[in-house]
């Protein structure tokens, strides 16, 4: 990609991002108890995460491009993407970890709120990142 491209694009990103955290921050929470919640299974979270496609999105450019360009090939590849793995399967667990921590407690339409805004401020500081990087 040219520069002016890359410039084009970032600033495209960022305006997009920037549209999602005002979307974020202007979001309102109303709980309703009316529904019923359903238990996920581990069935459920296998196919969630088997049916994923940042895994691909993610790994083949990694793998087919960025390791080889930093020299790393042969066996190494495969002793790298199983560290891949292990990170992947990271992501999830903490997520599970957090959830049983932290669920209960935010079932608080105050607090969510204001984790809202909390992430619609890091959109926006992301959005800004997105847009100044290049340009400097």
């Amino acid at each position: 990609m040219n520069e002016g491209i890359i410039k084009l694009a970032s600033v495209l990103g960022s305006l997009y991002v920037l549209w999602l955290s005002y979307k974020v921050f202007n979001a309102n929470i109303a709980l309703k108890q009316e529904c019923e919640n359903r238990v996920l299974t581990f069935r459920d979270g296998l196919l969630m995460q088997l049916l994923n496609p940042k895994a691909m999105v993610v790994v083949l450019p990694v793998a087919t491009i960025q390791f080889p360009a930093a020299g790393i090939s042969g066996i190494e590849i495969i002793l790298w993407c199983i560290g891949l793995a292990i990170f992947a399967f990271g992501a999830p667990f903490s997520y599970f970890l957090f959830g049983r921590l932290l669920g209960n407690s935010l079932k608080s339409e105050v607090a969510l709120n204001i984790i809202n805004k909390l992430m619609a401020f890091f959109l926006f500081i992301v959005a800004i990142s997105m847009a100044t990087n290049p340009f400097l």
